[in-house]
């Protein structure tokens, strides 16, 4: 991450975590390179802490180890060692919308943004899965985000209904996403 980036990440308000991913090349055993991964992006995440970003900003540090390699090979390809570094999608998966915690500070822009964009895809996707006459899980989701997400979007800033609501279109978005990837 070059110092620009870092004064970037470290100037962005916003309301997702920082999630920090470590990855290595394929020689090796898995669990090494689990761990190598690891090491790695909790070395970049102290970097950044060094640099000023905030650690309340970091969310999640992990490893994908050799998994998701850049360039498939078994070898000891140098493009495969690497550390991402970006804004959290919010909730890879969502067992419940009380789970996600979302403060009144994150109602903003970005938010309204955000819900507008989701409700923008749950309708596209509930009005493609009608036109096709599929109506299993990913037409339930589709259907439940189009519903939590325009509520959100509707609800004035200051209203304690608006995170709730909010956060019930994050979770039946990410349910969407999990139905259509079945």
């Amino acid at each position: 991450m070059s110092l620009f980036e870092s004064r970037c990440l470290k100037a962005t308000d916003s309301y997702k975590p920082t999630v920090v991913v470590g990855y290595t090349d394929a020689v090796g055993s898995s669990g090494y390179n689990q761990d190598l991964g690891q090491r790695r992006a909790s070395t970049v995440a102290r970097a950044l802490v060094e640099v000023g970003v905030s650690v309340d900003q970091i969310g999640d540090i992990s490893s994908r180890g050799k998994t998701d390699l850049l360039i498939a090979v078994t070898t000891a390809e140098r493009r495969n060692r690497r550390v991402t570094v970006g804004l959290a999608d919010i909730l890879a998966a969502c067992r419940s919308y009380r789970d996600f915690a979302l403060s009144e500070s994150a109602v903003g822009d970005e938010l309204q943004t955000d819900l507008t964009a989701r409700l923008q895809v749950a309708v596209a996707q509930y009005d493609q899965l009608t036109n096709s006459g599929r109506n299993g899980p990913a037409f339930q989701m589709a259907g439940a985000a189009r519903e939590d997400c325009g509520k959100a979007i509707g609800l004035d800033a200051g209203s304690i209904r608006k995170i709730e609501y909010a956060k019930r279109c994050f979770c039946s978005s990410a349910r969407l996403d999990a139905a259509l990837a079945q």
